[in-house]
């Protein structure tokens, strides 16, 4: 279910593009609270967005949980992805929305 544009969130979109933008092979990538650059989001948030970045094609991949009991809360991952790469259309988005490739 696409997320609604009042609680579509265009920071988070542009972070969860931004760290994949440079591999050009598929890569595992896993999105910490780190990688938000202090911005308050939510676990929710991020796996909602990443799911709609996703469902737009803006990148190819594949979500798995990636939570782990050992790890604590600050330290778990928010989502972890595999053989993630960012499309064409993604990287104009990139451009386009954000002015930054």
């Amino acid at each position: 279910m696409p997320i609604p544009t009042n609680e579509r969130r265009d920071d988070i979109i542009y972070f969860l593009l931004n760290k994949v933008k440079h591999s050009e092979e598929p890569q595992d990538f896993s999105y910490y609270r780190k990688d938000f650059e202090g911005k308050i989001v939510k676990k929710d948030e991020v796996i909602e967005h990443l799911k709609y970045t996703m469902e737009k094609g803006y990148l190819k991949g594949e979500m798995v949980d990636g939570a782990s009991a050992s790890q604590e809360e600050e330290e778990a991952p928010f989502a972890v992805c595999r053989n993630v790469q960012i499309t064409q259309e993604g990287l104009n988005v990139l451009r386009t929305d954000f002015f930054k490739v």
